[in-house]
């Protein structure tokens, strides 16, 4: 099982942009020196809720401050970018990184977003297809033209640089939609997946993936997948508690972004705690590292290869989340590398 950190800059108490990532270049590094294997940059734009408009950037800057763990986009929103521009920048960052970088792409899902790139939301999945293909293309092909409903290269075209890992960094993509799994099988791509379904739900999911992976002709692989999962390690489980109201934002946050419901560049939703407090942190991975060695245990008997976890979700404070990361390095990654790999497909 592979470990790693994800982060977004939720900045629920609007506090001074560059105050902020600087701490989240500093989780990482600690995430490296703890023994995790990789870091995973969200993509967001226009609002408090994630302040991480610039991912590529911001794995730059965590690749000069690190020199082992991998860093990657969690994901870039490719229905936003222009396809050949990302295919070089992520290029340059797998170069600049001694090829660290994983190349993580998914569709985008939230319309507030995307609306202000004058992206159709109605047609994202298409744009999503053609920039992916033509992203392929630029790293693999030389004086390449591209004539998509959506995205066109009209004229032969070369990227340089070329990626530092051939034919390109590894890809993952978020997502768990059936067009997903298949688009994942037929690219040999990894899938980024919820646990907000608990373990029933991670499991449906897996078993889409492998059943892609069939249709596609891909028997005898051993299925790679991630999880996310909202991860706090705390030396007691009651210390968990400190969660409960930075968790609680970051959820009624989400709602607020789907519901367009942003002015200024803030979300400022009511909270819902009608919830009970154990109850609702019982919905994600939060308490001592027993407890959460366990819950990530579980995830990898049912075929779970690889743990993505933000820890500073909703803002939660610096200090609890460098504690967390440095638990979680010393009593729970340790305990689960040894976890039998999942079955064949």
């Amino acid at each position: 099982m592979r470990f790693g950190l994800f982060m977004e800059w939720a900045n629920r108490e609007r506090r001074p942009w560059r105050e902020m990532f600087e701490e989240g270049v500093r989780e990482a590094v600690a995430a490296e020196e703890a023994g995790f294997d990789f870091v995973l940059l969200a993509e967001h734009h226009f609002s408090n809720y994630s302040e991480d408009p610039a991912p590529l950037m911001a794995a730059l800057a965590i690749a000069r401050e690190t020199s082992r763990i991998r860093i990657g986009t969690g994901v870039a929103v490719l229905p936003e970018w222009q396809p050949l521009r990302l295919a070089e920048e992520m290029a340059v960052v797998d170069q600049l990184s001694g090829g660290r970088f994983i190349a993580g792409v998914g569709r985008g899902f939230v319309p507030f977003e995307q609306e202000r790139f004058g992206v159709d939301t109605s047609h994202s999945r298409a744009a999503f297809n053609e920039s992916l293909e033509v992203l392929l293309k630029a790293w693999t092909e030389t004086d390449f033209t591209y004539a998509g409903e959506h995205v066109r290269v009209p004229r032969a075209t070369t990227v340089v640089p070329r990626p530092l890992q051939q034919p390109h960094p590894p890809l993952w993509l978020a997502g768990s939609s059936a067009e997903s799994f298949d688009l994942a099988a037929l690219h040999r791509m990894t899938p980024i997946i919820s646990s907000g379904g608990g373990l029933a739900g991670v499991a449906r999911q897996i078993e889409a993936y492998r059943a892609a992976l069939v249709q596609r002709g891909r028997t005898g692989e051993t299925p790679e997948v991630v999880v996310q999962c909202n991860t706090m390690v705390t030396p007691t489980d009651a210390e968990a508690d400190a969660a409960i109201g930075p968790i609680r934002w970051q959820r009624a946050g989400a709602g607020a972004l789907l519901s367009s419901n942003v002015a200024g560049g803030v979300v400022d939703p009511p909270v819902d705690t009608s919830a009970p407090d154990a109850a609702f942190l019982e919905t994600f991975f939060a308490g001592s590292p027993a407890k959460v060695r366990d819950q990530f245990a579980a995830l990898g008997a049912i075929g779970a290869t690889h743990i993505s976890a933000p820890m500073a979700v909703g803002g939660i404070a610096h200090d609890l989340v460098m504690r967390s990361i440095r638990l979680m390095g010393a009593e729970v990654i340790p305990a689960l590398r040894g976890l039998p790999a999942p079955a064949t497909v």
